[in-house]
């Protein structure tokens, strides 16, 4: 093999881990923001509210939406604790769990 065809190869299983890379990164972005959806779910449900509010996960992102104001929030993970938060498609900067949980109180209490 000559030296063109060994760079290659090692080209293409570069290519190969950063992208098994990737997609390892992404799976658990999901599944973070999968956990948060279901905190939020069992939180809500033992401290209602007035309104009734919709939560949609997708891959990374968490998004809730007041029926009665349709105004929304979005979660999305970043990292295993590391969240960006937006409000109404407005961002509202980011932080870790503690600062997106807080966020998100405050957010269903307005």
């Amino acid at each position: 093999m000559g030296i063109f065809d060994e760079e290659d190869k090692k080209m293409a299983e570069e290519a190969s881990a950063v992208t098994r890379a990737e997609a390892q990164t992404k799976a658990e972005h999901s599944q973070v923001a999968g956990k948060v959806a279901e905190d939020l779910t069992g939180y809500m449900g033992s401290h209602p509210r007035d309104q009734s509010i919709d939560i949609d996960v997708h891959e990374n992102r968490v998004s809730l939406r007041k029926k009665t104001t349709s105004n929304t929030f979005e979660i999305t993970c970043i990292g295993r604790d590391a969240f960006k938060m937006a409000v109404d498609g407005d961002a509202r900067g980011s932080g870790n769990k503690s600062t997106m949980a807080r966020t998100v109180i405050r957010w269903l209490g307005q």
